[in-house]
């Protein structure tokens, strides 16, 4: 069995393949062009082009390379587990599903209702369930109430690439960067919901523990994610770990998250232990 992610995961393929996962890039665009993300252009590359003002969008990734890297692994492997980030905020599930459809049922396209870390909770989740002994064809029914479960909590450090990315209005960002406001923003169910908006970082990551604890009373696992904010993501995981939880891991915050939420963001995805 093989298993495939887009690059919204946020690990670098190497990273990913020694954990078993294949990483197929999702797009960035700039200036007219576009670039193969983690292949053509570098997470450090991202931020510094955001950081110096330019304006990057993302988008899915290619149908062609999804096709060569089914047919690949299908040479060397039975079946295809390609999970991917939400179909509500990116095409590629419905991409990949039709790219699919020429592999007959060796390929298996689920849609992770999230990104980053939650991509990586529900990627994990499938392999466990394959592990156990779940059929093939009742691989998705079986992940359903995983997939429902899991949450994200993301925090950017400014107002201004949501901005620049049309989330907010230039008042609510003048206001906003007045008054020290941030969103704390929630990935739930497939898609990004507005949360509360808290004074400073600070207080955003107390936010998002409170979050957490409403959202996960028992035991939980946790991977982290930052946009070149490795102190952000020690306090939140310091934070977090405070609620007994066992973080797995830091994660890149990757194209899609910071391409809209911008350098500095962190964030936290969740999933329950059993």
């Amino acid at each position: 069995m093989a298993f495939v992610a887009d690059s919204t995961l946020g690990l670098s393929p190497e990273e990913a393949k020694s954990l078993g996962i294949h990483v197929v890039p999702q797009q960035v665009l700039h200036r007219g062009r576009s670039f193969r993300d983690l292949v053509e252009i570098a997470p450090g590359e991202v931020l510094r082009l955001l950081c110096s003002g330019e304006r990057l969008t993302t988008s899915q990734v290619a149908p062609e390379d999804l096709r060569k890297l089914y047919e690949a692994l299908l040479r060397t492997h039975g079946r295809v587990v390609s999970v991917h980030v939400s179909g509500l905020l990116s095409g590629t599930v419905d991409t990949a599903k039709k790219v699919a459809q020429a592999f007959g049922d060796r390929v298996k396209v689920l849609d992770s209702w999230s990104l980053s870390g939650g991509l990586l909770l529900v990627l994990e989740r499938a392999r466990r369930l394959l592990e156990e002994g779940v059929a093939w064809e009742h691989l998705e029914e079986a992940l359903a109430p995983y997939r429902e479960r899991v949450r994200g909590y993301v925090l950017p450090a400014t107002l201004d690439y949501l901005h620049r990315s049309g989330r907010i209005g230039g008042l609510r960002r003048f206001v906003g960067g007045l008054l020290r406001i941030l969103p704390v923003l929630e990935v739930r169910e497939g898609r990004v919901h507005p949360g509360p908006r808290v004074r400073g970082f600070a207080e955003g990551i107390r936010k998002v523990a409170a979050l957490f604890r409403r959202d996960f009373p028992k035991e939980a696992r946790v991977y982290l994610a930052h946009a070149e904010n490795p102190e952000g993501a020690k306090a939140l995981g310091e934070a977090l770990k405070a609620e007994g939880v066992e973080v797995l891991g830091v994660l890149p915050a990757g194209a899609a998250v910071s391409v809209h939420t911008g350098p500095g963001t962190v964030a936290a995805f969740a999933g329950p232990r059993r």
